[in-house]
């Protein structure tokens, strides 16, 4: 057999390998050496007329905003647990990031985020002028 035989036999196995489906897991979508340096807490309930579903549907809408823009899903919704005793700032809006710059860079993102922010802070006014709100730094090294 020539040598040009064997290559395109090769070739044409390799092709074929290549047609089979297989199955792909994403284990995790964010880098495993992320180190998160600061993170924006927000501590509030939801007022009349505003669903879980509701809020949780404007949240998934800004963070498709970040996942548009390369960036993982940005923040993340905790509530507090139904026996716990609580009856205020049951709710949790957590966001992360890896530096101050990278706080910059993910509330600049553009006209449409902008407008699309001015819609949340009109329809969530109520929390935002209730909540308890930290910007927080990490003080120890990972």
């Amino acid at each position: 057999m020539t040598k040009n035989a064997v290559l395109s036999l090769l070739l044409v196995a390799f092709l074929f390998g290549c047609s089979k489906e297989v199955e792909v897991t994403v284990v995790s979508e964010e880098p495993a050496d992320r180190v998160v340096n600061q993170m924006s807490i927000h501590l509030f309930d939801l007022p009349e007329g505003i669903t879980e579903a509701e809020y949780l549907a404007d949240v998934a809408k800004l963070n498709a905003f970040y996942t548009e823009a390369s960036y993982p899903e940005n923040y993340i919704v905790l509530k507090v647990a139904d026996d716990s005793g609580v009856d205020t700032y049951q709710y949790a809006l957590v966001s992360s990031y890896e530096s101050t710059e990278q706080y910059a860079e993910l509330h600049d993102l553009g006209a449409e985020y902008e407008a699309y922010m001015d819609t949340l802070r009109s329809k969530h006014k109520e929390i935002l002028d209730t909540e308890i709100y930290r910007k927080v730094f990490r003080l120890n090294t990972p």
